[in-house]
């Protein structure tokens, strides 16, 4: 046979007993040995400098947030503001103007003769 070399079967890792069939071993990842250190000693500076433009910036970036939100807050305290002078100014008019002509204080009075 052709998977018969030298008279000697490889062993098996199926789990039936009866398997004709040849599994190879698995390939297992080779971890390659650092060539220098000066590689090893690159990539700490390039991650120094990662952290060092990294972290301003987002440090701007939550600042910006921050005042961003700080001015959609003094916004919406001062529409508040505006549509409550709205609706005090509406509820004053609605108060004061009459519904009728009967509700009107000017046509209640007696019309004296002249």
């Amino acid at each position: 046979m052709a998977t018969q070399r030298g008279g000697k079967k490889p062993t098996s890792k199926a789990s039936g007993s009866g398997s004709d069939f040849y599994i190879p071993p698995v390939p297992l990842a080779v971890v390659s040995v650092r060539k220098s250190v000066e590689e090893d000693i690159m990539g700490w500076i390039f991650a120094v400098i990662l952290v060092a433009f990294f972290l301003p910036l987002g440090a701007f970036l939550y600042l910006d947030i921050l005042e961003a939100k700080n001015e959609t807050k003094k916004m919406l305290e001062k529409v508040e503001r505006i549509e409550k002078r709205i609706e005090r100014k509406q509820r004053d008019k609605d108060r004061n103007e009459p519904k009728s002509i009967s509700d009107n204080p000017v046509f209640d009075r007696v019309r004296r003769p002249l």
